[in-house]
């Protein structure tokens, strides 16, 4: 059993061998994290290329070796790291207080769901306009501005196989509008929504990862496809 092994390298502080073990069974992370950087590269967030998969993960793996408990179970060490390594990615683009322990995420999800299951027209040129007013929501990023933002087709291919989406078009001005609309999915949501495509989890380790319910989960990522299947 993974567990064993691990309490008995925790004892031995062996890291490096910690590690190996670790990369080997945490199945879906560095594809997670690799997903998330690209996507935060994209958006403007962070500087291309300053920071890698492999370079978080060290990060990530190194405090979970320090911070590791022989009480710690297989499925909770799994929603350790893929919750670090949101952790960590956001601190790297300057979003520390997005999963603040202090910071309530079943109030946000909440509003966050209103946000989504809001109306919204599509402008000759392909921006967005939004029914309601959002600038009253103080968690979210500093704009909701639309963009003409065209996911990596690697990546977009997984959203629409993922999410199960009908409309698949490849043309152009179709492909900005997705990317568009996946980029201004709020911060939690579109958290929810990685996690569920390129971190390959459940609903229910998806739930137990950022601590809400699984409903709110289910939720969000119906809302999010019938969001993108009005494109």
């Amino acid at each position: 059993m993974i567990i064993k092994e691990l309490n008995k390298l925790k004892k031995e502080n062996n890291f490096e061998e910690f590690y190996k073990k670790i990369s080997k069974d945490i199945i879906g992370l560095k594809k997670f994290a690799a997903s998330k950087l690209k996507l935060a590269e994209k958006e403007g967030l962070m500087d291309k290329g300053f920071y890698d998969a492999n370079g978080i993960l060290d990060e990530v793996f190194m405090e979970i070796f320090k911070n590791y408990s022989n009480e710690t179970d297989e499925k909770q060490l799994r929603q350790a790291f893929f919750l670090k390594t949101i952790q960590k990615i956001n601190h790297k683009i300057e979003k520390e207080n997005q999963f603040a322990d202090d910071i309530n995420i079943d109030s946000i999800l909440k509003e966050e769901l209103n946000l989504l299951k809001e109306d919204y027209s599509i402008e000759a040129d392909g921006d967005y306009v939004f029914n309601e007013d959002l600038d009253d929501i103080s968690y979210k990023q500093n704009s909701f501005n639309p963009v003409h933002f065209i996911l990596d087709q690697p990546m977009e291919l997984e959203l629409t196989g993922k999410l199960d989406l009908r409309n698949t078009s490849t043309s152009d001005k179709r492909r900005v509008l997705f990317g568009g609309a996946f980029y201004t999915l709020p911060p939690i949501s579109k958290t929810i929504i990685e996690l569920y495509v390129f971190g390959d989890q459940e609903i229910v380790e998806i739930a137990k990862t950022l601590s809400i319910d699984e409903k709110s989960v289910t939720e969000v990522i119906d809302s999010v496809k019938q969001r993108l299947e009005k494109l």
